[in-house]
């Protein structure tokens, strides 16, 4: 009965339709009209698309530039109108080659995605753009005070939160069950202990994912997370380094023994870099263990991705003796002060970095966000509740940072190559912490002239 109703209304309508244009004469055309109708559409799509015809630049590595990331500019240079294209080169070679036009005040890049270590380099050398005449209050007020941290510099607001990161130990339940432990290791002590029995049991060879390949700052950031886990402090109030004293030659110890004492650490890790990589290689089942950033159980426990997906959790960070302590990274996304397109750069920035597009990347791929109202989002609750939030929420109540130095990237590169050294047995790990507690010294003094 309802189909024939419909018909019958459907029938009617196109009767009437067709009646209408037989009853009606067209108006005509003429130049006049076609030239306005052209021009209401040209201002229609200049209104969407302010920034036509621009073309923006910003760099990035492999890494970086994943499936979600690459839907998330491609949607933003819809929106905007503005052309985005992305340098992709290997991630040593960002850095360099980002400073390296910038110190020639080449407008190469208009967006820069920037650490929190690199902050104060950058604003002193007068790299950025500052943001504080671009943002309005409710979005600055948005901003988790965690990630408005990561972005602000004395007294100025220099990016937008990008992902607003802290590392989360993520396991693999299945492969405890299996050996027979029952719980997450809670201490240093108890995952070293629950990876030699997985070992002894055969489950996998090597049971924590690292990445320690030369010259890459995960190893200056798991350094650091393992020295204040222990209660150890890097330098004293007076700025003196004291890493080669207490925590700081426990901390080294144990990655040495992880290695070469206890073999739960694969040789190979000196040699690897990035994130992904530590999380592909658990996700392939050949870790139990791994300290990974932002909420990567998004990625871990969708079947799309691994036949291993449902078996994984997180855990909060180890302790060591001060605590569950882990490591805090918040990154920003920047404009550069030599951009030749400043406004169009601040639309795609924020369509990138603001909350939707922070949203969209925390739905897709667990990327951290940085703004309170997606934070509150429904959605993201939902998806926080199914990923492991509760753990992930708790430990952001107990967060390292590394050193803020003027001299930090000569002192993290140092300290870089002198972990290399020791799991190399090139050094023992006492004398190449004086070698590196020296070398500080020296370059203490070098930036005080």
């Amino acid at each position: 009965m309802y189909k024939r109703i419909i018909v019958v209304l459907v029938l009617a309508s196109m009767l009437l339709a067709s009646c209408s244009a037989a009853q009606t004469t067209a108006a005509p055309t003429t130049a006049a009209t076609t030239a306005a109708v052209t021009e209401a559409a040209a201002a229609t799509t200049e209104a969407a698309q302010p920034f036509a015809g621009v073309t923006l630049n910003m760099i990035d590595s492999p890494e970086g530039q994943t499936d979600a990331m690459i839907a998330l500019e491609n949607k933003c240079q819809t929106e905007t109108g503005a052309t985005l294209k992305v340098e992709v080169v290997p991630q040593d070679d960002v850095d360099t080659k980002m400073q390296t036009a910038l110190a020639a005040k080449s407008s190469a890049y208009d967006l820069i995605g920037l650490d929190i270590i690199d902050l104060a380099k950058y604003d002193a050398a007068g790299w950025l753009e500052p943001l504080d005449s671009y943002i309005d209050d409710a979005t600055k007020s948005d901003i988790l005070p965690f990630a408005l941290e990561g972005i602000s510099y004395d007294g100025k607001i220099l990016g937008l939160p990008w992902k607003a990161e802290y590392m989360v130990m993520v396991y693999n339940k299945k492969m405890l069950e299996d050996a027979g432990i029952t719980a997450a290791p809670a201490t240093w002590d108890e995952l070293i202990q629950d990876s030699k029995t997985l070992k002894e049991k055969g489950i996998v060879d090597y049971p924590i994912a690292f990445t320690w390949g030369a010259n890459y700052e995960q190893i200056t950031s798991d350094y650091t997370m393992m020295v204040k886990s222990m209660g150890g402090q890097l330098f004293d109030d007076s700025g003196k380094p004291v890493f080669n004293t207490g925590a700081g030659v426990q901390a080294l110890q144990m990655m040495y023994d992880m290695i070469n004492t206890d073999k739960i650490v694969d040789p190979a890790a000196l040699t690897i870099k990035g994130g992904g990589t530590r999380r592909d290689i658990v996700m392939g089942g050949n870790a139990a263990f791994v300290f990974l950033w932002g909420n990567p159980l998004v990625t871990m426990n969708d079947p799309a991705n691994t036949d291993l997906a449902g078996d994984f959790e997180v855990a909060l960070a180890p302790d060591g003796g001060a605590g569950h302590i882990s490591l805090a990274g918040p990154m920003g996304m920047s404009i550069s002060a030599y951009s030749q397109n400043k406004q169009a750069a601040w639309a795609m920035l924020k369509c990138i970095a603001g909350p939707e597009g922070e949203k969209d990347l925390f739905m897709k791929d667990g990327s951290p966000f940085g703004y309170t109202s997606v934070l509150n989002d429904p959605e993201v609750q939902a998806k926080m509740a199914e990923n492991g939030g509760a753990v992930i929420a708790e430990q952001a109540n107990s967060l390292a940072v590394r050193p803020s130095l003027p001299y930090y990237a000569d002192w993290s590169s140092a300290l870089q190559d002198t972990v290399q050294k020791v799991l190399t047995n090139q050094v023992p790990v006492q004398q190449g912490l004086d070698d590196l507690a020296a070398k500080t010294l020296e370059l203490q003094s070098e930036y005080s002239k």
